[in-house]
C-alpha cells in the first residue's frame, strides 16, 4: 500500500506560523489515516524554524 505525505498542520497539529493547526475534515483523508497510509511531516519544523506559541 502506498504511503501519502501530508503536512502535519493539516491534521490539526499546532505547527503553523501562528502556533495553531488547521485540520482538514475530509472523508478521504480520514480513510487514509485509518489505513495508516499517512506520513505526517512539517517541512518548516524539519528545516529548523521555531513554532510560535498560540495566543
Amino acid at each position: 500500500m502506498e504511503k501519502i505525505l501530508v503536512s502535519s498542520c493539516l491534521l490539526g497539529q499546532p505547527v503553523r506560523y501562528d502556533g495553531r493547526g488547521h485540520a482538514i475534515l475530509h472523508p478521504q483523508l480520514n480513510l487514509w489515516q485509518k489505513q495508516n497510509r499517512l506520513i505526517v511531516f512539517c517541512p518548516e519544523v524539519a528545516g529548523g524554524l521555531p513554532i510560535p506559541v498560540a495566543c
